[in-house]
């Protein structure tokens, strides 16, 4: 498939980046807008912004070609020429990304201003096995939550799946994302970042809390999420079904804090190697 790219390549005259922020979209301009705003004030370390758009028919061609007129160099554009999902579009933006440290985020997603240097921090001074540092975001549910955290009277949480904590929104550095082989695409839509944060613990590393590094996440359900939903149940199967994953049990819930992994004793070699 063919893709354009806009915006400073690899290789480019910006060579010494802390922070590559992979951010797919697709027919979401209004969202995009209030992402890029939020990105374009609100990180001081050296990075790059590298937005993979699905091949939109709304604004979004314009809210990115003001935005490359603001943000210059900072700013690389993947279009394609159809839509491959979610998983895919993040992949192609982790395979040009020069930063040291990697992240993504959602259109509808904004970190709370510094939340990525501090995440960015966290990470250069983790102990050796941390993976990722996982940024805290605004949850819509009680399901599944491993920690929160309150913030001028809102609470941010990290999830578990079925026990094992996992980064919704997960830093770490370029080559543990080259070394876990990026996202599973698989996976359409959803799914690919708990199964990210499993293999990292499959692999013997580790996840752990970003204290500090909130998102607001909106979670916006429009006429583009409501379409996607039958590929985020089929996801969640597929996530289900590659590492064997227990039903829940209803009348608690599994994550204890002190012991975040409940899967460090499979050994699962075909779904590192995925």
């Amino acid at each position: 498939m063919k893709l354009v790219v806009i915006g400073l390549a690899p290789g480019g005259t910006l060579r010494m980046l802390e922070l590559s922020i992979i951010l797919p979209t697709c027919n979401r301009a209004a969202l995009l807008e209030k992402a890029l705003a939020s990105l374009e004030t609100g990180v001081r370390c050296s990075h790059e912004i590298i937005v993979v758009d699905g091949a939109s028919d709304d604004r979004t061609q314009d809210i990115l070609s003001h935005a490359a007129r603001a943000m210059g160099e900072r700013l690389c554009i993947i279009r394609e020429e159809r839509r491959e999902g979610f998983v895919r579009a993040a992949n192609k933006g982790f395979r040009v990304a020069r930063g040291r440290y990697m992240t993504w985020l959602n259109d509808d997603a904004r970190p709370v201003n510094g939340a990525l240097d501090v995440a960015v921090q966290q990470v250069e001074s983790a102990e050796p096995g941390v993976a990722f540092v996982a940024m805290f975001h605004r949850w819509h549910s009680m399901k599944n939550v491993a920690y929160e955290t309150d913030h001028r009277g809102r609470t941010y949480r990290l999830c578990h799946v079925r026990g094992t904590l996992y980064a919704n929104f997960p830093v770490g550095k370029r080559e543990t994302y080259e070394k876990l082989g990026y996202f599973d695409e698989r996976y359409f839509i959803c799914a690919a970042d708990p199964d990210l944060s499993l293999k990292a613990w499959n692999a013997g590393m580790r996840i752990v809390p970003a204290y500090g590094a909130l998102i607001d996440h909106d979670e916006v359900l429009d006429d583009r999420r409501s379409g996607d939903s039958k590929f985020a149940e089929q996801d969640n199967q597929k996530l289900f079904d590659k590492w064997n994953l227990p039903e829940k049990n209803p009348r608690r819930n599994d994550f204890d804090p002190a012991h975040p992994c409940t899967l460090r004793g499979l050994r699962n070699a075909s779904a590192i190697a995925a």
